[in-house]
């Protein structure tokens, strides 16, 4: 991590966080705003650039849909009205050349008239399938143009063909037509008779062509069966390929290679497509992207010039600040405070000479306390004079008593002076259950020597918890407690039971078989002592042992009490096995 000369790591710096708060200011804005106008590209597109292209595929697709009926029409006009067996079969009986000519001109009459009556229609003719013959033509016909090579659009029933697209028969020309093969019946010789007709050399072309679409798209024409049959761009599309036509999830088309396409289906089957290429398709889009890039880019620019801006403006002020900090840290509180020029820097400066004159003020407090303080060091030392003197004191009793055989003065003295130091705090705030057990013990032989072993104390403890931490002169005052208060007029017995709990904390149960008390007694049993109110023994209240707890487990411990007159009283206490803080 990068750091300042100060040790300061630079992300924490001023400089860093103003160039990422204008940064902010200038990179959310513009991302709302380019999210926006994406969203409302993205829905422009989906509607109307891809409903536009549809709407215009479907238009074309109904075009070739009625061209293909109008065919379809014809040719049940020339094969079911206009009697092309009788024709046919007329035609081949007669030997005289002039009576063909007749015949001829009565079905060139019928043609004209279909012809006539739909102007899309172009070369018409009789076609017999086993010669690959054509009669009754109403223009030339190229021979070497076999109908057979010419591709199948569909076949909606038997004897009906749509063809194409494929060059027209017509020799003078070569544009693309698309046809219709009706195979009617056998003439008297049995060979097929069928109806040709085609569409015009321009109906084709006009049918399909990218002027509505506004950009280079690719016509392909798919049979029934699924083969390409006509392809605009034989090289991405080859012909008598299928194109696989998922389309893309939540959109009217689908991706194949480097193309967007849109499908329209025929009524008979077949499917016309238009490809256009993917950055055609999405021009618009990228085009705005890149304007978008490079405005943004130009605000990040700019955010990062005016960042550098304001730095170059409260920097100076900042070094001036920072050097008056470094004479208060070096205490040189006679350097004299020069203004900025900026109102809010000066403001500042202006609360630090206040804020110099308030140390050294503090400074000279201080100063008069360390005398003080010093002072009262010595006083401490005369009044400790005081316990050691009777510490003392106290040792030269229990020897004298010792050399002179007085062996109950001996211990008396002796288990006085160790629980006078244990309660002394010589131990420190935290000792082990073990120490604190042994202190209870001391206190316990004491007070029987006292009254002549008129009480016992039975103990159960668990050895797990012997070792285990525990806050200093805690059970004393419950043991306390039980003898003043628990057998005032009879002998009695107290029980001190330790185990660890469910949680691993240590369970403390104290009970005695004193007098009890009643439950008005019992709720005010850990409530400090009014002031004046004469203690026993040590004189430390049970209120003492809920505060000890409180501020050693906080309020993770549980105390809780219950007696009934004359059947004893015991205390309960759960603690968790960690303390809160270092109070050791």
């Amino acid at each position: 991590m990068l750091r300042s000369r100060s040790g300061i790591p630079l992300t924490h710096s001023l400089k860093s966080r103003l160039i990422v708060v204008l940064l902010l200011a200038a990179v959310i804005p513009v991302s709302l705003i380019g999210g926006i106008s994406y969203y409302t590209i993205i829905r422009l597109q989906a509607g109307k650039l891809e409903k536009g292209i549809q709407n215009t595929l479907d238009q074309e697709k109904q075009s070739l849909d009625a061209t293909l009926s109008n065919l379809d029409y014809a040719s049940q006009q020339l094969a079911l009205f206009g009697d092309i067996r009788n024709h046919y079969n007329e035609y081949i009986s007669r030997k005289d050349p002039l009576e063909k000519a007749d015949i001829e001109k009565d079905v060139y009459k019928y043609t004209t008239i279909v012809n006539y009556t739909n102007p899309d229609l172009g070369l018409m003719s009789y076609y017999l399938p086993d010669d690959d013959t054509y009669l009754f033509s109403n223009m030339n016909v190229n021979p070497n143009l076999p109908i057979s090579q010419f591709s199948k659009i569909a076949t909606p029933y038997a004897g009906l063909e749509f063809l194409g697209p494929h060059p027209t028969l017509y020799p003078y020309s070569d544009n693309t037509v698309l046809s219709v093969l009706r195979t009617v019946a056998g003439g008297t010789d049995e060979k097929r008779i069928a109806v040709y007709i085609e569409t015009n050399f321009k109906v084709f072309q006009d049918r399909l062509t990218s002027i509505p679409y506004g950009m280079p798209i690719t016509h392909i024409l798919m049979s029934s069966d699924g083969q390409t049959i006509y392809s605009e761009n034989a090289g991405v599309f080859p012909l008598g390929q299928p194109v696989a036509m998922e389309k893309v999830k939540g959109r009217s088309y689908f991706r194949q290679g480097d193309y967007v396409m849109f499908a329209s289906k025929g009524a008979v089957g077949w499917t016309l497509l238009t490809a256009i290429p993917e950055t055609e398709f999405f021009r618009e889009r990228n085009d705005w992207i890149a304007r978008f890039a490079l405005i943004g880019l130009l605000s990040v620019a700019v955010s990062l010039v005016l960042a550098w801006l304001i730095w170059r403006t409260i920097y100076r002020p900042l070094v001036r600040v920072n050097r008056h900090l470094q004479h208060i840290a070096a205490t040189r509180f006679n350097e004299p405070i020069r203004r900025t020029g900026v109102t809010e820097f000066d403001e500042l400066l202006g609360t630090f000479g206040f804020m110099k004159g308030e140390i050294v003020n503090l400074l000279a407090e201080v100063e008069a306390k360390e005398r003080n303080k010093r002072e009262l060091e010595v006083e401490k030392l005369l009044y400790q004079i005081n316990p050691h003197f009777i510490h003392n004191t106290l040792n030269t009793v229990q020897w004298l008593a010792k050399m002179n055989g007085q062996q109950d003065i001996f211990e008396l003295v002796s288990y006085f002076i160790e629980v006078l130091d244990y309660n002394l705090g010589k131990e420190g705030k935290v000792v082990k259950v073990r120490q604190e057990l042994k202190a209870v013990d001391d206190y316990v032989r004491l007070q029987r020597i006292r009254y002549q072993h008129a009480f016992h104390v039975e103990y159960d403890i668990d050895e797990r918890v012997k070792d285990m931490p525990f806050p200093r002169f805690l059970l004393q005052p419950l043991v306390e407690n039980a003898l003043y208060h628990g057998f005032k007029n009879k002998d009695g017995c107290v029980t001190v039971r330790m185990a660890l709990d469910e949680n691993g904390g240590i369970l403390v149960r104290l009970a005695d078989n004193g007098e009890g008390m009643p439950p008005e007694q019992l709720g005010k049993l850990f409530e400090k002592p009014p002031e004046g109110t004469k203690k026993a023994g040590l004189g430390v209240g049970l209120s003492y042992v809920h505060k000890t707890l409180h501020s050693f487990y906080g309020n993770r411990f549980r105390l809780e009490a219950a007696s009934e007159p004359g059947a004893g009283t015991t205390i309960t206490i759960r603690i968790p096995a960690q303390m809160e803080g270092d109070l050791r």
